[in-house]
Order: C-alpha cells, then sequence, then structure tokens
C-alpha cells in the first residue's frame, strides 16, 4: 500500500500523513523532509541557491526515489502534483488523497506555522488570502486528480480516521 497525501500548503498532509501512518503502522514520509535530508539544506535555501525550478527538479527526483517504498504514507509539497506529471505518477504507483481547505483556513495555518515558506514569506494577510484564492485556483485541477478527497477543517483526529478508514479498508483488500 503506497498512499499519496496532496493538497495545498497548510491543508494538514504532514500533520495528518504523521498521524494516519502511526494508527495503521505505516511507514511515513515528509518529501519535503525527504528532499532537504537528500540536498542538506533546507527548503528556503533550496529555493534560494536554485529557483522554483531547481526546486521543482529535486522534488521530482526525490518523488521517484521513494517510489519502491510499500505500505507508506508519503506528504507531498503543495506544488508535488502540478509539475513534472508527477499527479499521474501518483496516480500510477498508489492511491492519492487530496486535502481540501478553504483559503481563509490554509492562510490562517499558513501564517500560524513555523515552518518557512518560500513562495509566501513576505506577504501580508490580506496579499496572503488572495495569493492562495488565486494560486489554488491554478493547482485544483492537479489536486481533482486524486483519488480521494477528504475536506480537511478543523476536524479532530478520530474524525479524520473516519473519513480515511474506508479508503484504507478498501487497500488492504
Amino acid at each position: 500500500m503506497r498512499i499519496f497525501l496532496v493538497g495545498y500548503m497548510g491543508c494538514g498532509k504532514s500533520r495528518w500523513g504523521k498521524m494516519i501512518a502511526s494508527h495503521y503502522g505505516l511507514q511515513f514520509i515528509d518529501l519535503d523532509t525527504h528532499i532537504e535530508e537528500r540536498e542538506e539544506m533546507t527548503i528556503p535555501e533550496i529555493f534560494a541557491k536554485h529557483k522554483e525550478e531547481g526546486f521543482r527538479e529535486r522534488e521530482h527526483e526525490a518523488l521517484k526515489s521513494i517510489t519502491d517504498i510499500d505500505n507508506v504514507i508519503v506528504a507531498t509539497g503543495g506544488g508535488v502534483p502540478c509539475f513534472n506529471n508527477n499527479m499521474q505518477e501518483m496516480n500510477r504507483l498508489g492511491e492519492t488523497i487530496y486535502i481540501e481547505g478553504t483559503p481563509e483556513l490554509l492562510r490562517d495555518r499558513i501564517t500560524s506555522s513555523k515552518t518557512e515558506r518560500p513562495l509566501v514569506k513576505n506577504l501580508s494577510q490580506d496579499e496572503l488570502l488572495a495569493y492562495i484564492q488565486n494560486h489554488l485556483e491554478s493547482r485544483k485541477p492537479f489536486y481533482e486528480q486524486a483519488n480521494y478527497k477528504i475536506v480537511s477543517g478543523d476536524l479532530e483526529l478520530e474524525d479524520f480516521i473516519q473519513l480515511v478508514e474506508p479508503i484504507i479498508n478498501s487497500l488492504n483488500r
């Protein structure tokens, strides 16, 4: 079983991925962390040195490097599905779950996060919301190619497990 979590930054892919993996006894991989370990640089450092295009190449290579791992939940970066045919590749290699959040929820999570997000680091609250609305609109066609969709919001773990349980059970058959 290989499950890829996709969705916009701040939707909870890493948070839910860790919890789902722990709950079901699966391995968890955060693709951004995997990239940082491979490159021996932080994501902001990679962006600064190689720009977005160089980061997307490294992201694609990192995704390819984990495709033979089974019984894993992979939290992807928000842009992974949108470049290099990654979404088609993830759908071919496993199951994809789109975790959807409203632009307001995503803005609130991004601004309260300790994670530095290179694409939005210098924006005001209003600019950030407008950026998310526009950017999310351009990425949605990729996210919506996922096999499943879960609307995030302020769910508790038990609620999220209830939503993901039928998916996991169908994969275990």
